[in-house]
């Protein structure tokens, strides 16, 4: 079994054409659900790690856990939108396969992220600001959500018709992903803050979140508009998230 696991883990970033036939096959998954766990969970941990080293401390723990938190609540909220989507466009796959399939895409992102860590943790020892670190950890996790988008073509059928049920299942995968790493934060924390959260208070969402940090990373400084929603026990409030313009 360690053998077979250890061959799905090389195919999952060297052959996910194979890892796609496998899935569709319906051939004994355990192998493939073993590696593909293994790969999310230790691949998105190993990334959060990192992308909290610039903060230390508890967010180490915080962003290692939460970051594969975040891939796998989204693999469980995105496979009846593949499924569905699949059959409604002439692309129909049993939801053994679709299971398969989102699983092993959602190792071969964690993958990609470990492989992205380095990178990361270069920019983070160089002194990459708070803002554009922000935006590297956006950029990574967007290549990794196009290699699992691309496993997952290989999966539906790579034809034109399945290319449009994988553009479909993007439009309902960058949004989840994207919202739920953003309920999920800090990752990577802020070096003035003198307590660190476990969650932050809810406040706009993942795109003016990007926007802001756009602007904040050549210096325009914008403050984010308030919100109703109380704070979650635990999470820090307005005044602890302020931050100086340097």
């Amino acid at each position: 079994m360690f053998q077979e696991t250890v061959q799905v883990l090389e195919r999952l970033l060297r052959s996910p054409s194979q890892i796609a036939k496998h899935c569709a096959a319906d051939e004994d998954p355990r192998a493939l659900f073993l590696a593909s766990l293994c790969a999310t969970l230790l691949g998105a941990a190993a990334f959060g790690g990192v992308l909290a080293t610039s903060r230390g401390g508890l967010q180490l723990l915080y962003s290692a856990t939460k970051v594969p938190l975040a891939l796998v609540i989204t693999l469980v909220l995105v496979v009846p939108a593949l499924h569905g989507l699949a059959a409604s466009l002439g692309q129909p796959l049993r939801l053994s396969a679709v299971v398969s399939l989102v699983l092993a895409a959602t190792g071969r992102a964690a993958l990609v992220l470990l492989a992205l860590s380095p990178v990361v943790w270069l920019a983070l020892d160089r002194g990459i600001g708070y803002h554009s670190s922000v935006l590297l950890a956006a950029a990574c996790y967007a290549l990794a959500g196009l290699s699992a988008l691309g496993l997952l073509w290989h999966g539906v059928g790579k034809s034109l018709r399945g290319a449009f049920v994988i553009a479909c299942f993007g439009l309902v995968l960058v949004p989840t992903g994207a919202q739920t790493a953003w309920l999920l934060r800090p990752f990577i924390g802020r070096p003035a803050q003198a307590r660190v959260p476990f969650l932050r208070h809810r406040e706009s969402s993942f795109a003016d979140a990007m926007y802001l940090s756009a602007l904040s990373s050549q210096g325009i400084y914008r403050a984010p508009e308030p919100n109703s929603h109380p704070a979650p026990r635990g999470a820090t409030n307005l005044a602890d998230d302020a931050e100086e313009a340097p």
